[in-house]
């Protein structure tokens, strides 16, 4: 017996389990893909007996490809395990490409079982047989899914595992689990609920007045707070709770295994009666005479009782009761009730009141982190390489309802929270850009807009170069998007800005180009690394248009100009072919993706699902 594997191997994976999987399903060989993740910087095979004679990866097929492909539906049907039987492969037309590599090793018939729950893929594994006449009955095809199924849960625990033991995956300040963590644990215990017959409780806690004890006794002292309060939380729930940081003052409280929904409500309290206690400093705060504070807190409760809810869900339920428990006063906690949070009373408004409380809803997202990134792939039209990923602001209010950026962003630059909301922005958006290199995905740009306010804070450059330097990612890794109309309006302070970030290293590109008054004057003297051509050219993009001869001048000048050429609002196959026709570098929208979550999106690379079939350039996966 051999096990080979193109990086350090899962500890679990052994020899002996692949012999006993092949003795089990009457296999000569098999192999098991586990698909890279932020553990493993690669993808990884593993092997046994019986193996194609092939110099590559038989995965980098596009038949693996294909099954491996995240499933965009889940129903009853789709979340079952398929198993995909190939018995005479000499006669499969696909596998045509692998025939002699399968010849060579006499293997006549495979079997290939997805490692998939739900819409999630993570590997797959592939069984040979060198006897043409010995048939996979029903019962090995049954025995496949249910042990594709274990096998899905054991890899994916592990990881989680692995995960709670690195800390990269820790706050720095607290030593807690951050969120990124605790949403994979959410993601995986949500999907095992059904197997176990039990449910668990999410229960987010946020601090009363954080923010003015940073404002008045400093961020030593709210820092010094937090660390007493993950200490405190952790002393009095023990093991059986898993306690994590969630954002800057709220922490997440994490309880599976639970039969009795009552013990929800045990915990609950327990927290609010440890918060009767004041929390001792080292020190005196002169401005109170004291070295104590008593902090209040209010408390969101969701609770799971089955798998048909995914963490996102799980997570808006336990901060709309949080959003409830903090307006019923202080030191107090809400179960999530369907029925509450759906009584929401919409009236008829003059336009200054729904202006205030779009105001108001925008100041408490911040506040409160309702705040998220969605991201959009940018593809090399020739390649089918991702060459760029635009960071998408998205804002929800205190009922989780996602709020149009087209509303709230115009109110930002007015009110001046724009500066609060683009640093944030940046350094998400590095911080994820981090990540994605970490996981062995792509060095490719991300790309971040910019307004006008933003260009005229005086700061701006050393906040770049200080998230930079924090998040530790190359300056030619993010990239600075401006639109022409906000590049014409202080054409000079536009320059000297983005002169400044050429010299930091950051790229540059222009956004929307087309749309403004004077595009020829601002390309003359703007520093750019890219164009990008605004989408109302390419909505009604056809052959021998108007606006075909505008978007191929729009190409060449800014080839002439030396700029990557980048086409917004891309949707239909005949755009994407007029585009490669004149030499368009690159591509954006619906054809290839909407904006996506993060992990979504890495489940998009990995598989490269977002380069279709017609675009005759097949992805391969197993090269990030």
């Amino acid at each position: 017996m051999k096990l080979s594997c193109l990086s350090p191997p899962l500890p679990q994976i052994k020899p002996e389990l692949l012999a006993e999987i092949a003795q089990a399903l009457t296999a000569d060989g098999c192999r098991l893909l586990i698909i890279a993740k932020p553990l493993a910087q690669r993808a990884q095979i593993f092997s046994y007996g019986l193996q194609p004679r092939n110099s590559t990866p038989i995965e980098k097929h596009l038949l693996w490809q294909d099954i491996l492909k995240p499933q965009t539906t889940t129903t009853a049907e789709t979340s079952l395990t398929e198993v995909y039987l190939i018995d005479r492969i000499w006669e499969h037309p696909t596998l045509a490409p692998l025939s002699i590599s399968f010849a060579a090793a006499g293997i006549q018939s495979l079997l290939i079982v997805p490692l998939r729950h739900n819409q999630q893929c993570i590997g797959c594994l592939t069984l040979f047989r060198s006897r043409s006449n010995l048939q996979w009955t029903d019962e090995e095809l049954k025995s496949a899914r249910r042990l594709a199924l274990n096998l899905y849960f054991a890899v994916v625990q592990q990881q989680v595992e692995q995960m709670f033991q690195d800390r990269a995956y820790r706050d720095l300040l607290t030593g807690l689990p951050h969120r990124v963590l605790l949403d994979r644990w959410l993601n995986f215990t949500l999907t095992k609920m059904s197997a176990t017959g039990q449910f668990l409780a999410v229960i987010l806690i946020n601090l009363d007045r954080f923010k003015n004890i940073n404002d008045s006794l400093g961020h030593r002292c709210g820092d010094r707070l937090l660390q007493l309060i993950a200490t405190r939380l952790k002393h009095t729930l023990g093991a059986s709770v898993i306690v994590g940081r969630w954002s800057g003052d709220e922490f997440a409280l994490l309880i599976p295994e639970l039969r009795d929904i009552d013990a929800v409500k045990t915990v609950a309290d327990r927290v609010l009666g440890s918060f009767d206690l004041p929390f001792v400093f080292e020190q005196d705060f002169q401005a109170l005479k004291t070295n104590s504070l008593y902090i209040k807190i209010g408390m969101g409760i969701a609770i799971a009782t089955d798998d048909n809810l995914d963490q996102e869900t799980l997570l808006q339920q336990a901060d709309i009761a949080l959003r409830r428990a903090k307006n019923n006063g202080k030191n107090s906690y809400e179960i999530y009730d369907p029925i509450a949070a759906d009584a929401v009373t919409i009236g008829t408004s003059s336009p200054q009141l729904n202006r205030l409380r779009l105001e108001n809803m925008l100041d408490r997202a911040i506040v409160d982190r309702k705040l998220f990134l969605h991201y959009q792939p940018q593809i090399d039209i020739q390649t089918g390489t991702i060459v760029g990923i635009e960071a998408l602001l998205r804002c929800q209010d205190h009922h989780s309802n996602t709020i149009n950026p087209a509303d709230f962003i115009p109110i930002a630059e007015e009110t001046g929270s724009i500066i609060q909301l683009g640093e944030w922005v940046l350094r998400t958006a590095c911080n994820q850009s981090k990540l994605w290199q970490e996981m062995g995905l792509g060095d490719f740009p991300v790309a971040v807009n910019f307004s006008v306010k933003q260009l005229q804070d005086r700061n701006l450059i050393d906040t770049i170069a200080e998230i930079l330097t924090e998040t530790k990612i190359s300056p030619a890794t993010l990239e600075v998007e401006i639109t022409e109309s906000i590049a014409i309006k202080d054409l000079d302070l536009t320059i000297s800005i983005l002169e400044s970030l050429r010299e930091i290293g950051v790229k540059i590109s222009l956004d929307d180009f087309g749309t403004g008054y004077s595009s020829l004057a601002a390309l003359k003297y703007l520093p750019l690394d890219r164009l990008k051509i605004d989408r109302s050219f390419i909505r009604e993009l056809k052959l021998n248009t108007i606006d075909a001869s505008i978007v191929s001048t729009i190409v060449n000048l800014g080839h002439e100009l030396k700029l990557n050429v980048v086409a917004e609002g891309v949707e239909t196959i005949e755009q994407f072919e007029l585009l490669r026709s004149i030499n368009c570098d690159a591509v954006q929208g619906f054809f290839f993706s909407r904006p996506l979550a993060a992990a979504d999106l890495e489940t998009m690379i990995i598989t490269g699902s977002y380069w279709h079939h017609n675009c005759t350039h097949p992805h391969n996966l197993l090269s990030h």
